[in-house]
This record gives C-alpha cells, sequence and structure tokens, in this order.
C-alpha cells in the first residue's frame, strides 16, 4: 500500500510540473498566440546549465564552477531567456505554422547539442549524481511528500501571477493583438516588441522551472527533453482550455492521473511493454473526447475573463 501511495504522490508531484509548464505556455500561446512547440527546448537549457553551474567534480567535464544551488537556478533561467531570445528573433519574424515548425526545429537543435557537446553536457550519459535542496534534511520517502508540496506551491505562485497578468493591461494589449493585430498596430502598439518580450519572459519562466523537472526524474539526459514533454505539455492546455486561467492546472491534473493510472495494473512483462504504450493510446482519446465535446476545453477563456470586461463596461 506504501508504494501504491509513493507513486501516486510521484504522479501528482508530475502533474503539478507540467501544470507550470502549461500556464506557461498559455502565456505566450493562449494570450499572445504564440503557438510554440520547441518548450522542450527552453526546459532542457535550463535544465542543463542548472546542473553544469552546480557540478564540482566530473572530471570529464570541462567546466563545473560549483554554484551555490540557488545560483544555479538563476543561471537557469537567465539562460532560457536568453535562448527564448535568440530563437524568438528570427522565429517571430514568421507566424502560424511556420512560427510551430521555426521553434520545433530550434528545440531539435538543443537536443542535438546537448548529445553532441560531451565534454560539457556529457553527451548521452547525462548528470545522474547531484544534490537537490533540503536533501540533507529531508531524505528518504519524506523527500518526495516534501517536493510534493514545494511544486504545488509554486503551482500556487504561478497561477496567481498569471492571474494578475490576465487581468493587467499588458494581459489585455495580449489578447487585443491576438485577435486582430493589424487593430493593435493601428492604435500604435508595437506588436512584435510585445511578442519577443512575451516569448523572453516565458523562457526566463521555463528556464527557472526546469530544476524542478531535474530534481523529480533525478536525472538529466537529452532522452529528458524530447517532443514527448511538449506534447503533453500542449494536451494538458487543451484539454483544461486555452487562454483560460484554470485550464491549465485542471487539464494537467486530469491528464497526468488518467495517463499514468494504467502503471497501477499488475501483470506479466509482456502486459507492461502493452501498458507502456496504452499511456499514449489514453492520451490521445482523452484529447479526441475533449476536443469533439468541449472544444474549448474544460474551463473557457470568456468565463475567465467576463467579470473584468464587465467591471470595464461599467
Amino acid at each position: 500500500m506504501t508504494g501504491v501511495i509513493l507513486f501516486l504522490v510521484g504522479v501528482v508531484t508530475l502533474a503539478g510540473i507540467y501544470a507550470i509548464l502549461a500556464m506557461i505556455l498559455n502565456l505566450e500561446a493562449g494570450w499572445a498566440g504564440m503557438w510554440d512547440l520547441g518548450l522542450a527546448g527552453l526546459v532542457a537549457v535550463g535544465g542543463y546549465v542548472f546542473i553544469i553551474t552546480t557540478q564540482t567534480t566530473h572530471e570529464d567535464v570541462v567546466f563545473a564552477p560549483g554554484w551555490p544551488m540557488w545560483a544555479g537556478v538563476v543561471a537557469g533561467s537567465l539562460a532560457g531567456g536568453i535562448a527564448a531570445l535568440i530563437i524568438g528573433i528570427p522565429s517571430l519574424r514568421v507566424r502560424g505554422e511556420y512560427f510551430l515548425i521555426t521553434t520545433l526545429a530550434f528545440a531539435e537543435v538543443i537536443r542535438q547539442l546537448s548529445i553532441n557537446l560531451g565534454t560539457i553536457t556529457r553527451g548521452t550519459v547525462g548528470f545522474n549524481q547531484f544534490s537537490r535542496p533540503f536533501e540533507s534534511l529531508v531524505s528518504g520517502s519524506a523527500y518526495r511528500w516534501f517536493l510534493l508540496a514545494m511544486v504545488w506551491v509554486i503551482v500556487l505562485l504561478v497561477y496567481l501571477l498569471m492571474r494578475r497578468l490576465g487581468h493587467s493591461p499588458y494581459g489585455r494589449l495580449l489578447r487585443g493583438f491576438r485577435d486582430n493585430d493589424p487593430v493593435a498596430r493601428s492604435l500604435g502598439k508595437h506588436t512584435n516588441r510585445h511578442r519577443i518580450q512575451t516569448f523572453v519572459l516565458a523562457g526566463l519562466m521555463y528556464g527557472a522551472v526546469a530544476p524542478l523537472y531535474v530534481w523529480f526524474i533525478r536525472t538529466v539526459t537529452p532522452s529528458l527533453f524530447t517532443s514527448e514533454v511538449t506534447f503533453v505539455t500542449w494536451t494538458a492546455l487543451v484539454i483544461g482550455g486555452i487562454a483560460s486561467l484554470r485550464g491549465p492546472v485542471l487539464g494537467a491534473a486530469i491528464l497526468l492521473v488518467v495517463t499514468e493510472a494504467a502503471a497501477l495494473v499488475q501483470g506479466s512483462g509482456e502486459m507492461a511493454v502493452v501498458l507502456a504504450s496504452v499511456r499514449f493510446i489514453v492520451l490521445g482519446l482523452v484529447l479526441i473526447l475533449v476536443m469533439r465535446f468541449r472544444p474549448e476545453g474544460l474551463a473557457k477563456e470568456r468565463d475567465a475573463f467576463a467579470r473584468a470586461s464587465r467591471r470595464v463596461e461599467a
């Protein structure tokens, strides 16, 4: 029974991490209209920079300064923002499906660099031994509960931040040029500049969240940052409701609980292979059902901002 409880703790923790990623994606895709398929690459940048800057004893790595953990988190966040700026300047010159393809290509470039820069990233071997915050005070299975609490406190903080941004003039501006870019530009709004600012803000946040993902998985390898991260985050956002406030959290919680529940089923080795495939089948079915019966998601954008709209009109 204890094993089942710890498994569920891990599922809820992972759901919290994806809820944070989905809220950040909602900022750039739901409100600013930038449908990003490269978020896994930005998370990879933040995760690798955090691990590399906090390492001290790897002989096969040319750079291991051994910075304190808080400095590594700051470095990962800044690296995510810089990477987003580098990606965003050329990518935001295009729109629609071209932007999707460009950001996906950049994410794959970042993953390939993590494989080939072996003297910095240790290639496909990656990093498997590193410390986590407060691990000396909370050890063993108790640390899973601590990590669960830490993740969901951050979920709450990010939700409050997004709620504030969503109701602010900046959030209304993002949704305004998302819906009608020519009108926004005719009113003197520098829409391209705001897009780049939003993309960089998202990059900073992805980089800051990456250590949470690393602490949960307890390893950093290129296979950790594949397009599956992007796909699961997008699915959570679509299920919850694009451009809504509660949608990203709701979608991530439902999606992760439903898809990971198959791991609780006991069976033979052959059954384990089947169940591993069932996860993606269930994920696809949930997405299809939501798109069929609730195309706006479980939470709607107009409900999230209806009160603010009535207040403005009054």
